[in-house]
């Protein structure tokens, strides 16, 4: 044997240190157990401590935003809810000078309570001191464990000796099967650590191939993850993602802009309490409580001018254990497209009763015109005053007859736009002081600088007949005005509102069709082709009333 080596390790010699070993290891142990005891105990106290002091810190603050409540005497019990989430109360009582107590939780059950006096109202906090008896019964628990433990495993030490050491020697054979068995020679200790320095420098070169694996396994989940996050935000559907529990996870522009939501990040949010309570909300929650899909389902989503239609379609989420894990909703705005269909609609029945329109003036021109020469010629014989008379007024009818002909094919026939920029105030303007002038009637005109690209006299045309309209009805009611309002948002548009005799709603689809007129005197063309004009310019017309109670026409047009 070398000088200096150390000599080869015996299984007796073995044994002899490891009962040497142990038994210095457990008295190491006991002591340290009672260290560590003494510290749990104090750092048990000095939590106890901290808990208390938060709790009362906490109800100083909640008996501080408490007080504005009191001053304006707007505390209810939903205050109160809201401040138990808050502070994680167990419940909270407010005794006032001469009202009755209000109370949100259960008070009196096993709990901390600390009381404030604010503006001479007494509130009484409940903390919920499980967690503090839980803490002590841990440390009870846990130290007669330790203290339990050492005096067993010291009983165990004496006792089970012989069965301890025979692991560590069957370990040490072991050792020996995975070298093949050990050199002459060689110390048992230094073989048994070179073979577990070998197994644990295999061990961490799988452990830096499996670290290798997974940081590859995380850039393709990342990159994933940014491929999923583009995708939702450049959709121009509306996207929403649901978890579980009904609160939004994810929303894209295009779904804020669809449903006109100024807060930019509701991730977390109640779905209700996100999307407000309409129409579209009340449809998305529904399908999330049944667990149902919708399949492009119409809703309307807004009220008044700002009304839309959206098509939704929902799509809930499920596992391979048909575990519910949220839902998806993917929307968009069918307000255009719906809107064309009705202007294509209007725009097939208009060319329809053109046709017809045109057929019948046609005919009545040809008989009118005999007619009107027959008249001139009965005119110019020699014969008594009231034949004259009489041939005078049939002229006059057949005169107005005539009239009412050219504007039925005025209305029918087929219309040429000559665009040009028309601004529409000062036009509007001049065009509503001659109808005053002429029907003794106040109009005023005003609004913002709307300029549009539109046929000058076709447009007169239109606005003339609703601006007399809207002047005629004043003049049979005996008093009022017209107003005429130029807005810039959303699109183009014009109101002429008047205070006059109004109409029914229910009567508006009749009143454009032609000869439907309610007015005494007048032929039914003149809302029939200022809305061909209106639709012709890619626009449309609104026409609402209360009997009585005066009407608005409003006129929108592309920008």
């Amino acid at each position: 044997m070398v000088s200096g080596a150390r000599p080869a390790l015996t299984k007796i010699g073995f044994r002899r240190d490891v009962k040497l070993f142990l038994a210095l290891l457990i008295g190491f142990l006991i002591v340290l157990i009672l260290a560590l005891v003494t510290l749990l105990q104090v750092n048990v106290r000095q939590t106890e401590q901290a808990v208390l002091r938060q709790w009362e810190l906490a109800a100083d603050v909640a008996a501080d935003s408490l007080r504005d409540s009191f001053a304006r005497e707007t505390l209810a019990a939903v205050d109160l809810a809201s401040m138990r989430t808050r502070y994680s109360l167990t419940a909270i009582e407010v005794h006032r000078p001469g009202r009755p107590p209000l109370v949100s939780g259960y008070p009196g059950q096993p709990a901390e309570r600390i009381t404030r006096r604010v503006d001479g109202n007494e509130i009484v906090f409940w903390f919920d001191d499980a967690p503090l008896r839980t803490l002590r019964r841990r440390f009870a628990f846990t130290a007669g464990i330790v203290l339990f433990a050492s005096l067993i495993s010291t009983l165990l030490m004496l006792q089970y000796l012989p069965k301890i050491v025979k692991p560590i020697e069957e370990l040490l054979d072991h050792a020996k099967e995975l070298d093949g068995g050990a050199a002459a020679g060689v110390d048992e200790t230094t073989y048994l650590i070179d073979t577990f320095r070998t197994s644990i420098a295999t061990l961490k070169e799988q452990e830096s191939e499996l670290k290798r694996l997974h940081e590859r396994e995380k850039i393709r989940a990342d990159d994933l993850e940014r491929v999923t996050a583009t995708l939702t935000r450049n959709l121009t559907s509306g996207f929403i993602a649901i978890d579980t529990a009904g609160r939004v996870v994810d929303l894209n522009a295009a779904a804020r802009e669809i449903l006109r939501l100024s807060i930019t990040s509701l991730s977390g949010v109640p779905l209700r309490d996100a999307l407000g309570s309409g129409a579209f909300t009340q449809a998305l929650a529904a399908s999330f409580d049944e667990r149902q899909t919708l399949a492009r389902h119409e809703v309307s989503a807004g009220d008044g001018a700002d009304t839309r239609i959206i098509g939704l379609t929902t799509v809930p989420l499920f596992n391979e254990s048909e575990q519910f894990l949220g839902m998806l909703a993917l929307f968009s705005d069918l307000t255009p497209v719906r809107q064309l269909e009705t202007r294509l609609r209007e725009s097939q029945t208009l060319a329809e009763l053109g046709e017809i329109s045109a057929g019948i003036a046609h005919e009545f021109r040809n008989s009118l015109s005999t007619i009107l020469g027959y008249l001139k010629l009965a005119r110019r014989a020699p014969d008594s005053a009231a034949t004259i008379d009489s041939i005078t007024k049939a002229e006059k009818e057949a005169g107005e007859l005539a009239e009412a002909v050219n504007a039925l094919l005025s209305f029918a026939r087929p219309l040429q736009l000559d665009r040009r920029s028309v601004a529409l105030t000062p036009f509007l303007d001049e065009l509503s002081s001659r109808i005053g002038v002429e029907t003794g009637v106040t109009i005023r005109c005003d609004g913002d600088d709307v300029t549009i690209a539109g046929d000058v006299a076709l447009l007169a045309r239109a606005f003339e007949n609703l601006i007399r309209n809207a002047a005629e009805s004043v003049r049979a009611k005996g008093s009022g005005s017209v107003d005429i309002r130029v807005a810039a948002q959303p699109s183009p548009n014009v109101t002429i509102s008047d205070d006059g005799t109004g109409l029914d709603n229910a009567d508006v689809p009749r009143l454009f069709l032609p000869f439907q007129s309610d007015r005494p005197g007048g032929y039914g063309l003149g809302l029939p082709l200022a809305r061909k004009i209106v639709l012709l310019h890619g626009g449309s017309i609104d026409l609402t009333g209360i009997i009585g109670g005066g009407a608005t026409a409003t006129v929108t047009l592309p920008e």
